[in-house]
């Protein structure tokens, strides 16, 4: 029987394995090098995928991913998450800030299949040390509210990489309680569906003998 083939228990413990690999290395990445978040995200992506395919392959049933797409989107989510807040932690210096102007850009494209625009908020909000100095690193926001709680001439408290490499974000933003809760809640659930198949395959397996 192949590794990875209609049944197999061994393929099903692997894919779990993969996936869980997978997403050590994307949290470690991004951990360790803030602004390497696009490339934690995109290992992540690649590592759920292969997994979603590896699940059908030996689940022999495409009904699963309807339990295991949300399932591993959400540990995805909190992995990656709790990555960006550690790195973010670890090479920022929490500094008080005063925000000093605040613009917003709107880039409108339009989707040609259904003649509809759409548009895509970003909010840069330039600040500057309390004794006026200031900082080279904006703060940025995409989505079209910003920061509700934040205004020009505000004093906040925000995480500053003295060296640039990461990006700046308000103190409050930053929660590892909030992102650990959310891995483990999606790894709970990822493990409930990967023993569901399991189950699957084991009552299988016995209306065969």
């Amino acid at each position: 029987m192949k590794i990875f083939g209609r049944g197999s228990h061994l393929g099903l413990v692997l894919l779990l394995a993969m996936l869980l690999v997978g997403f050590t290395v994307a949290l470690a990445i991004t951990a360790l090098w803030p602004q390497a978040l696009l490339a934690g995200i995109v290992i992540a992506c690649c590592a759920a995928i292969l997994v979603m395919i590896g699940m059908v392959r030996v689940v022999g049933r495409r009904w699963v991913l309807w339990l295991a797409v949300p399932a591993v989107a959400l540990a995805g989510l909190g992995a990656v998450m709790l990555a960006e807040d550690l790195g973010l932690s670890r090479t920022g210096e929490l500094t008080e800030v005063v925000i000093v102007d605040h613009t917003v850009d709107v880039q409108t494209s339009y989707i040609t299949s259904s003649r509809t625009e759409r548009e895509a908020y970003t909010h840069k909000y330039i600040l500057e040390h309390p004794d006026g100095t200031p900082i080279e690193k904006p703060m940025i926001y995409r989505g079209e509210d910003g920061y509700d709680d934040f205004d020009t001439g505000d004093t906040i408290t925000a995480f500053i990489d003295p060296e640039g490499s990461s990006p700046t974000e308000p103190a409050e933003s930053v929660s590892i309680g909030a992102d650990i809760a959310i891995l483990i809640v999606g790894l709970v659930a990822v493990i409930g569906v990967f023993g569901m198949c399991s189950l699957l395959l084991l009552l299988r397996d016995t209306k065969r003998a």
